[in-house]
């Protein structure tokens, strides 16, 4: 696919932090101005809302719910992008309580944020599409289906049309594009891909955007004319079905300007530290297990894997396709499938060692053993405390420092040691983070948010809490650490060899690793991979 018709391959999502519409509800707001009698508005409402879909997804970073609507009797929709991103199921539910899978996707606009996709079913209430943009000063209704409850409606005026280059500078996001409407009329959570309908019925426009804090006029829908040309794009499309892996919606990589990191980070408070390591110890068997049993589901992984095929990975450098307790690897090149397998090879191995030096009681080795490895799980939701995350996704990797990783189904920043070889839609390796805080800060390429800060824990970090830092300083004068040297895969500069080994020492040009063996080898840094040279000079 070339040219203009490239920016609706089923393969990209540009989220990141935006304030992203899901999960919440909408209180019905007053508006003196708009002569629009009671019942006629209730009229209104009943009708349209009979093509009102809330959708439920289920997908990579957990479940979500967001809006959608009908356009057709044989089930054609529209919805937001970010709604299905990273679905691997998703049903649509009406109001009077009927479900049907959404099959596929035929158009996925990442920059319009317009997604336009298929029913499984026919004979559908339709809602249908005005023909032209609203004026300032009309008055329009929102439509959403928050949370599990009853479907809801706000109502408001067209506070304004804006053009693309001003939602660009207003939102803070380089690549929006297309025209759209701002709104009084008050949006939240679970209103994404609702229709934004005029005082007809018809739909001009589409909940995407909702405002932060009190400013409820800053909201915005996509507009109707957008809207219009997807839809006709769709109908010439082929639909691309959605459990098959191909036709899901992937969350692509995008690359912010900044190189600096957002994030300040600062020691992580001993107390911190010191409640997560007596959670441990009381929970130590328990966790023995779990490891132990990580341990095995890792090898049973990196099988599959061996076993994955080439094929078309929408990108990414490694797809899992997933039907019930079935699992399929797909990789888009040899290179890539060596090196994802090396990679789970290294995890396994390391998994196999911590298990092999875990004691039957929690003493100071066996703790730093497991707690590195697979500690008590972490809740986001307690601020400055230590816990174990796994199963975090990678959404956006950006700077030195600084990745954006769906946890839980929600978004954090989060710092790390380095964002080097982490890509969009790759599991993020487990490791104990604290939760720093919630703050406010202008995310490149998103514009101010208040988002929830994590921090990687260092292993020096956990190690000083552990055993005192007197003692750290002894082993490294040994060279003596509980868990033995930390090794990791280093790719030369071709991708085609690999060798896991430790970082021993480097220069301005040449780098030496250690193998388990024992065996050194010493090498011109240029010879590494980028993401490997990258590594050394952060170290």
């Amino acid at each position: 696919m070339s040219g203009a018709n490239r920016i609706f391959e089923t393969k990209v999502f540009t989220s990141g932090l935006v304030c992203i519409l899901m999960l919440s509800t909408l209180v019905f707001s007053q508006f003196e101005s708009v002569v629009l009698g009671q019942d006629q508005l209730v009229d209104i409402i009943e009708k349209a809302e009979k093509s009102v879909i809330r959708i439920e997804v289920e997908g990579v970073g957990g479940g979500g719910i967001g809006s959608g609507y009908v356009i057709s009797e044989g089930g054609m929709l529209v919805t937001n992008v970010h709604v299905l991103a990273g679905a691997r199921r998703a049903v649509g539910v009406f109001e009077d309580g009927r479900k049907f899978e959404i099959r596929g996707t035929y158009v996925i606009d990442a920059n319009r944020d317009i997604c336009v996709a298929q029913l499984d079913g026919n004979g559908f209430t339709t809602i249908p599409l005005a023909s032209t943009l609203p004026r300032k000063g009309e008055a329009v209704i929102a439509l959403g289906a928050p949370r599990g409850l009853s479907f809801s409606a706000t109502r408001g005026i067209v506070s304004a049309i804006r053009p693309e280059k001003e939602v660009r500078e207003m939102i803070g996001n380089p690549k929006m594009e297309g025209t759209w409407i701002q709104t009084d009329a008050a949006i939240s959570g679970g209103n994404s891909g609702g229709p934004l309908i005029d005082s007809n019925g018809q739909v001009v426009g589409m909940s995407t955007l909702g405002s932060v804090g009190d400013a409820q006029n800053l909201n915005f829908g996509i507009s109707i004319t957008d809207i219009r040309s997807a839809v006709e794009i769709a109908k010439n499309a082929r639909l691309i079905d959605l459990s098959s892996g191909v036709g899901k919606v992937e969350m692509a990589e995008v690359q912010p300007e900044a190189t600096e990191s957002l994030i300040t980070r600062s020691e992580i408070p001993l107390h911190a530290l010191e409640d997560y390591i007596e959670r441990g110890r009381l929970e130590y068997r328990d966790l023995s297990r779990d490891l132990k049993k990580a341990a095995t589901d890792a090898k049973k992984q990196l099988e599959k894997m061996r076993n994955g095929e080439l094929g078309n990975t929408n990108g990414a450098e490694m797809l899992v396709v997933q039907r019930g307790n079935f699992e399929r690897y797909y990789f888009p090149s040899e290179v890539a499938k060596r090196r994802r397998i090396a990679e789970q090879q290294s995890y396994t191995a390391q998994l196999d060692r911590v298990k092999n030096q875990l004691g039957r009681d929690p003493d100071n080795d066996s703790l730093y053993a497991l707690l590195s490895h697979g500690g008590p799980w972490l809740d986001p939701r307690n601020l400055h405390s230590v816990g174990f995350m796994r199963d975090a996704i990678v959404l956006q990797a950006f700077g030195d420092h600084d990745v954006i990783v769906v946890y839980d189904g929600l978004p954090y920043l989060m710092w790390v040691k380095s964002t080097a070889g982490l890509s969009s839609g790759q599991p993020l390796k487990p490791a104990p983070v604290f939760v720093a805080g919630t703050q406010t800060m202008v995310v490149p390429g998103q514009g101010p948010q208040s988002v929830t800060i994590l921090n990687s824990v260092t292993d020096s970090e956990l190690k000083e809490a552990i055993y005192g830092k007197s003692a750290v300083a002894e082993m490294k004068d040994d060279n003596d650490f509980a868990t033995g040297p930390e090794y990791s895969m280093w790719t030369d500069s071709t991708g085609k060899f690999q060798i896991e080994a430790k970082l021993v020492d480097s220069d301005e040009r040449t780098v030496t690793l250690e193998e388990p063996s024992g065996r050194q080898v010493t090498l011109a840094i240029s010879k590494l991979s980028k993401e490997d040279q990258r590594r050394v000079r952060n170290r």
